[in-house]
């Protein structure tokens, strides 16, 4: 008897071909025209405001204006030397989900040196166990998917690409036990992803460097989304932040969402 095997190689690019295919399809929901009211955190986003010593320069904040709806129902996170943007899903924060699949689709302008794009990060607030995340962080050309636990912080996987002007769609989908975490490039159609498992992260947890506190977040704990653009204060990682034209902005423009069971 004659068997025809097929190649690992192969069955990860069908593989993945599926996986592009299925965030493709997704439809999505798109903004509201005009600005979220000031300061009610009842509305389906909320812009964050302010600075944060722990990951910014000196002298750099998210602010309220930074974000900006558009005619056509995108939103226009913006940054600069100063200040920078963010969405905090207060919906989805209320809903208090432990599971459930989250995509967004941007675009940034260019990428540019000292500058993280957070297209897409989970984050539990206020738990016992501390501050959990899921993040695509990307920056100076490369992707990176990185697990935090407190004060924590580990890179699972790091990627060279350069999606400068790309638009691109990402998805976070968490089940018990289980994170996907995938990205396509409606432009080029170039695809990752990463499937990470309870077990995957007790390994890496051994190994030499990994933070004391790195752990898969318990399935019990709810997670939501947010959208950030901000300046780095750590060269080695970011790049080294180079000035501005006078009035130019670096922005990442978010199309639309989709947040599901």
């Amino acid at each position: 008897m004659i068997r025809n095997f097929i190649p690992a190689s192969l069955i990860a690019i069908v593989f993945l071909v599926g996986c592009a295919a299925g965030i493709r399809d997704i439809e999505l929901t798109t903004f509201p025209p005009t600005p979220v009211e000031y300061r009610n955190y009842e509305q389906v986003y909320h812009p964050i405001e302010g600075p944060q010593p722990a990951k910014f320069p000196d002298g750099f904040e998210f602010r309220f204006s930074a974000v900006e709806p558009q005619p056509d129902g995108s939103v226009v996170q913006r940054l600069n030397e100063t200040w920078g943007s963010a969405i905090k899903w207060e919906a989805e924060r209320h809903r208090g989900k432990t599971q459930g699949r989250y995509v967004t689709e941007t675009t940034f302008s260019e990428v540019w040196p000292g500058v993280v794009y957070a297209p897409l990060w989970l984050y539990s607030e206020g738990s016992a166990e501390g501050g959990h995340e899921f993040d695509f962080e990307y920056m100076n050309g490369r992707l990176e998917y990185n697990l935090h636990n407190g004060n924590g912080g580990f890179r699972m996987r790091s990627v060279e690409k350069d999606l400068g002007g790309h638009r691109v769609r990402w998805m976070i989908e968490r089940r018990p036990g289980r994170v996907t975490m995938t990205v396509l490039s409606l432009t080029d159609g170039w695809t990752d992803k990463l499937v990470v498992r309870r077990a995957t992260v007790a390994q890496w947890a051994q190994q030499k460097g990994a933070p004391a506190s790195l752990r898969f977040p318990p399935d019990s704990i709810a997670m939501f989304p947010l959208t950030e653009l901000w300046r780095c204060q750590t060269p080695s990682w970011c790049g080294t932040w180079q000035p501005l034209a006078p009035d130019q902005t670096i922005n990442m423009t978010v199309h639309g969402y989709r947040f599901s069971r």
